[in-house]
C-alpha cells in the first residue's frame, strides 16, 4: 500500500514537473514557428479580450498555444491590463517579452523599410501590411499629390509621385495620411537633391524630372552596384543618338508585374512607357531609385557600349555592336538563346542600329529647353524637410528586410519551334509592381536611415537590337 502510495506521489511530482517545464518553455523560450527575425504590426482594439487577442498572436504566429498564453495572462494577473494601440512585436518572442510589450510598448510610430526599386503600388503594399493605412487609399492620394513642382512630367502619367519617394527606412507615425506619409517620402527624395545636385543635373541638359526618369530605368536594369554607371552610359548613348533603349523594365511596368519570357507581342504593345515603341524616355519613373542608381546617371560612364545582357548571376556584359551583342548572349546561353539561325526573329523587335549610330549626330540635351529652364528656379533652393518622429520607448525591433529575389538574366529575342518569346528575361519582381498606363488625368517631413540594399528581379533589356 505504501509502495502504491508512493509510486502515486513520484508520478504526481513528475506530472507537475512537466506541467510546469511546459509552462516554463512557453513563457521563456521564444516562439521557434517564426521563419525570419523581422517584426510584424499588431493592433490592439478598444474592448479585445485577453482571449481575443491570444487568437490573433497565434494566427500571426506569434505564440505556439493560445491555452498557454491565456494561462500566463492569468498567472501574472495581467489579463485586464492589456493596453489599445499599434504595437512592433519581434516574430521571435517570448511570452514574457510579450506580455511586457503589450502592457507598455505600445508605439507612436512605425518602422518601415522601403527598398529600392520598389514602385508606389510596392509602397501601398507594404504600408497595409504594417497596418498603417489601406493601400487603396495611398495609391488614390497618390494620384493627385505633387509635394514638389519640379515631380509634374509634361505628359500624364497614373502616379506623378512615382520615383520621388525616397527608398528608406521611415518611422511613420501611427494614424499617417496618406498625404503626409508621400509628403515625408517626397521629402527625402529633395534632400538628395541639393543645389550641387541640381547644377550637375542642368549642367547634362537634364530636366530633374528626366534625371529620375532614367535613374528609375537603371535602377530596375541593374542588380550589382558595379554595373549601374555603365547601364546609365549606354542609355545615355542611345537616347543621344535616337535609338529606342529597348528597356524590359519598361515594359514590366506596361503589364504590372515582371514577366519570365517577354514576347515580340509585348515589345509592341502600344503604350509612351513600352521603350520599344516609343524612342526616348517613358512619360515618368517605372519605379523609385536609390541612391546608388540616381548617383549612376549623375556620374554615368562616358562609353562606346550600346548593348549589355546579364548573365545567371545578374552580371551584365556589355558590346558595341550587335554582332558582339549576340556573340556574348550565345556564350552566355549557349542554344537557349538567339544564335545565327534565328537572328531574323530578333530583328522584328527592332533594326539594326549601328548603322544609325555611324550615320546621325549625337544630341546630348536629353531634356527639351523647356524644361531645364524650367528646373531653373528650383537649382539654388537648400533641401527643406522638417519632420521628425518620435516613439514611445520599446523593445528594439529590427527593421523588417524583404526577402531576396533571384536575379534575372535577358538576352536577344529569339524564336523556338511554337514559341514567339525572348530567352531568357526577367524572373519576378518585388511584390505587386502595379499596371501603369498612363491616363488622360493630369495630376496637378522625418529623420530616416539609408535602406539596407535587396536584391530584387533585375528587368533588362533583350538582346535584339536593344542594349542588352
Amino acid at each position: 500500500m505504501r509502495k502504491a502510495l508512493r509510486y502515486i506521489l513520484i508520478l504526481i511530482i513528475v506530472g507537475v514537473l512537466i506541467i510546469a517545464g511546459g509552462l516554463g518553455a512557453i513563457y521563456l523560450v521564444p516562439n521557434t514557428f517564426a521563419q525570419d527575425d523581422g517584426s510584424q504590426v499588431l493592433v490592439i482594439e478598444k474592448g479585445q479580450t485577453g482571449s481575443e487577442i491570444a487568437d490573433m498572436l497565434y494566427e500571426r504566429g506569434l505564440i505556439r498555444s493560445t491555452q498557454g498564453f491565456k494561462l500566463w495572462l492569468y498567472l501574472s494577473g495581467t489579463n485586464d491590463k492589456l493596453q489599445t494601440g499599434h504595437y512592433q512585436i519581434p516574430n521571435k518572442v517570448t511570452v514574457r517579452e510579450l506580455i511586457s510589450l503589450l502592457q507598455e510598448g505600445h508605439v507612436e510610430s512605425i518602422r518601415v523599410t522601403i527598398p529600392e526599386g520598389y514602385t508606389v503600388g510596392d509602397i501601398a503594399i507594404v504600408l497595409e501590411k504594417n497596418q498603417i493605412m489601406k493601400a487603396k487609399d495611398f495609391l488614390a492620394e497618390a494620384k493627385t499629390f505633387v509635394p514638389y513642382p519640379y515631380m509634374k512630367g509634361t505628359r500624364p502619367a497614373t502616379y506623378p509621385v512615382e520615383g520621388f519617394l525616397f527608398p528608406s527606412t521611415y518611422e511613420i507615425p501611427v494614424g499617417a495620411t496618406p498625404r503626409e506619409v508621400i509628403q515625408m517620402m517626397a521629402d527625402e527624395m529633395n534632400r538628395y537633391l541639393t543645389p550641387a545636385v541640381k547644377k550637375q543635373i542642368q549642367a547634362q541638359h537634364m530636366s530633374i524630372h528626366d534625371f529620375v526618369t532614367l535613374a528609375s530605368i537603371v535602377e530596375r536594369e541593374s542588380l550589382f552596384d558595379a554595373d549601374r554607371p555603365t547601364i546609365a552610359g549606354v542609355f545615355k548613348k542611345r537616347l543621344a543618338h535616337g535609338i529606342p533603349l529597348q528597356s524590359d523594365a519598361t515594359i514590366s511596368y506596361v503589364l504590372g508585374y515582371a514577366k519570365e519570357d517577354v514576347t515580340i507581342g509585348d515589345t509592341q504593345l502600344q503604350s509612351p512607357y513600352n521603350t520599344y515603341v516609343s524612342k526616348g524616355l517613358p512619360p515618368g519613373p517605372i519605379a523609385n531609385p536609390g541612391k546608388k542608381a540616381l548617383d549612376a546617371v549623375l556620374h554615368s560612364e562616358d562609353t562606346d557600349y550600346l548593348y549589355f545582357v546579364a548573365d545567371k548571376d545578374g552580371h551584365n556584359h556589355f558590346s558595341k555592336t550587335y554582332e558582339e551583342h549576340l556573340a556574348a548572349v550565345h556564350k552566355i546561353y549557349g542554344n537557349d538563346t538567339a544564335t545565327s539561325s534565328n537572328t531574323g526573329a530578333a530583328v522584328q523587335a527592332g533594326p539594326n542600329y549601328d548603322v544609325a549610330v555611324a550615320t546621325t549626330e549625337p544630341n546630348y540635351n536629353y531634356s527639351s529647353e523647356e524644361a531645364v529652364e524650367a528646373d531653373s528656379q528650383y537649382v539654388d533652393v537648400e533641401p527643406t524637410y522638417k519632420y521628425t518622429p518620435t516613439t514611445v520607448p520599446a523593445a528594439e525591433i529590427p527593421a523588417p528586410t524583404p526577402a531576396p529575389q533571384a536575379p534575372a538574366q535577358s538576352a536577344p529575342a529569339t524564336q523556338s519551334s511554337g514559341s514567339n518569346s525572348y530567352v531568357p528575361t526577367t524572373t519576378p519582381a518585388p511584390e505587386s509592381m502595379q499596371n501603369v498606363v498612363p491616363s488622360t488625368q493630369q495630376a496637378p517631413r522625418i529623420e530616416v536611415k539609408p535602406a539596407e540594399s535587396v536584391d530584387r528581379s533585375t528587368l533588362v533589356i533583350p538582346g535584339s537590337n536593344s542594349t542588352k
